[in-house]
């Protein structure tokens, strides 16, 4: 297939010195079916650190309780949840000294301080006593998925709208908050995520988005974070290589911008939900959890999203993915949409449906506004075929900096289910090398390949699998990451690897426990597995 169309990836600062740092040079290398291992995701709005928050305590969690230990970012967030606090907030009891001043810690308005609070505050229907969860759920039009192409988690995302006060003419101001409860024992683990999510039960952390026109013009969309027991946190993890500040791994997809002198997001937007690129339970699955059987629910938490401030491209996803009728009440979502300008022949229409919808549209439509005010270069990279044109060899193939979420990237370069076969019967076997070949190229073209799907380089090839406490490792020997995250393993199976000394852990509350035998996951130097 030669259409005639590529892919342009604008450069993010991390570049140079990722490309410097994995030894990755520019020749053409043979061409192999692998997929690039790199430890760095998530950067895109905090560049310090790869992304990362420093400084984590024995479980692998930030240290946020000893202010000369703390990385800035944890002071930072908790700027942030004393600036944005809630509608009608009241003084309540916090467990951090004042980051404004540094006085002890007292009663003062804040964000709140639990996902429970932060449900009250926004206005999120509560389960009533003896209503089962299916029921619940019908009710306050909650959507239960697995999230497969952004952080690979089951999810339970519900809606509402809130009071939030009235504006200087005396009407009233209404807002829109949405929150999605993540579930997983381990990322990109389809077999068990998602039934946990369906059960509703052992939470991973829930995020959590608002729309408040009470605050000012282009400050409007902000975010929150709760841990799996429902505690508010600085942070959130989203994938295996650690910990990541909030609202900085927010706006990562959401757009926008920290302006840390008001210590508010600035320009971010929602992101409605195309159930196209997303994984329900499949047809017949009781509770309530089918796509067919949450349509309406789709629907209605779509319309809710338009009464914030979105971008002209994700209007233009809900005019399309609703045929224009998303305000009519049960209507159905399209199961294949692409705008005007991919939708002159088949294979633009394919190549948007396949590669451009579910890896790259959902951010970059959500990217509208920079720091300065003014339009990114990257909001309109994918409006159009012909819009799509350099910089696919820097940002895609060479330093492999996009897709930028280690989910996204691992299933761009990652087999398709079934090879994908064209008209002029050529078959592309990825996301990559369809995208890849619309310009001519093959994998062969991407400098540095080979060398960047071995793990077994640089000063610690563990870090580019997994921080310390991710349970993953480089095998040293196959030059490939254990545990392969995308493997099906069995309720209860082991998670991945670590060692009995504590040197490298599992995520918490896992536990490493020593194998004792051999396994599919045995690793030299690797004496222990984590426990779900």
């Amino acid at each position: 297939m030669r259409v005639r169309v590529s892919c342009s990836f604008i450069a993010l600062s991390i570049v140079g010195s990722l490309a410097a740092g994995c030894g990755i040079d520019t020749a053409a290398e043979p061409v192999t079916d692998a997929v690039p291992v790199v430890g760095v995701a998530l950067d895109r709005s905090f560049p310090l650190n790869g992304g990362l928050v420093t400084n984590l305590e024995s479980h692998g969690w930030p240290n946020r309780d000893h202010a000369m230990a703390m990385d800035p970012t944890v002071v930072e967030a908790r700027r942030f949840y004393d600036t944005l606090q809630a509608p009608y907030a009241q003084p309540e009891q916090v467990d951090y000294p004042d980051p404004f001043t540094g006085l002890p810690s007292g009663p003062r308005a804040t964000a709140p301080m639990t996902f429970e609070g932060w449900k009250t505050a926004f206005n999120i229907p509560p389960r009533e006593p003896g209503e089962s969860l299916e029921a619940y759920r019908a009710r306050a039009d909650v959507v239960v998925y697995y999230n497969k192409n952004e952080l690979g988690l089951g999810r339970e995302l519900g809606c509402a709208e809130f009071d939030d006060g009235v504006a200087g003419d005396g009407t009233q101001l209404t807002g829109v908050a949405c929150y999605v409860t993540n579930y997983g024992t381990a990322f990109r683990d389809l077999v068990n995520s998602l039934p946990i999510a369906v059960e509703g039960l052992h939470a991973k952390n829930t995020v959590c988005i608002t729309y408040r026109p009470s605050l000012p013009v282009d400050y409007q969309i902000q975010f929150y974070t709760y841990n799996g027991d429902g505690l508010r946190r600085e942070w959130a993890q989203l994938d295996t290589l650690g910990p990541r500040p909030l609202p900085q791994v927010c706006m990562n997809c959401h757009g926008g911008s920290y302006d840390e002198e008001r210590h508010l997001a600035r320009h971010a937007r929602f992101l409605p939900l195309d159930p196209n690129v997303v994984v329900f339970a499949p047809p017949g699955t009781p509770g309530g959890v089918t796509r067919e059987a949450q349509e309406e629910r789709i629907r209605k938490l779509n319309l809710l999203s338009t009464k914030s401030p979105l971008t002209p491209d994700q209007h233009v996803m809900l005019d399309k993915l609703y045929g224009g009728q998303l305000a009519t009440a049960n209507t159905k979502s399209a199961t294949a949409w692409a705008p005007t300008l991919w939708s002159d022949s088949d294979e633009h229409r394919v190549l948007f449906d396949q590669v451009v919808k579910p890896y790259c549209w959902t951010c970059h439509a959500a990217m509208q506004t920079g720091a300065n005010g003014k339009e990114l270069a990257i909001y309109s990279l994918f409006e159009s075929p012909t819009l799509l044109e350099a910089g696919l060899p820097s940002q895609l193939c060479n330093a492999f900096a996009m897709p930028n979420s280690q989910a996204t990237r691992l299933n761009f370069w990652e087999p398709f289910d079934e090879p994908l076969t064209f008209t002029d019967n050529q078959t592309y076997t990825s996301p990559a090398d369809l995208l890849l070949s619309s310009t001519g190229m093959t994998r062969a073209a991407c400098g540095g390949l080979t060398m960047a799907t071995n793990c077994n380089r640089g000063p610690d090839p563990d870090a580019l699998c997994g921080n310390a406490f991710s349970g993953r490792a480089c095998n040293r020997e196959t030059g490939q990451c254990v545990p392969d995250l995308k493997a099906p393993r069995g309720p209860g199976e082991p998670n991945g690897v670590c060692k009995t000394d504590g040197s490298r852990s599992c995520p918490f509350p896992e536990k490493c426990e020593a194998s004792g035998q051999p396994t599919t996951l045995a690793l030299p130097g690797y004496d222990g597995l984590c426990i779900p």
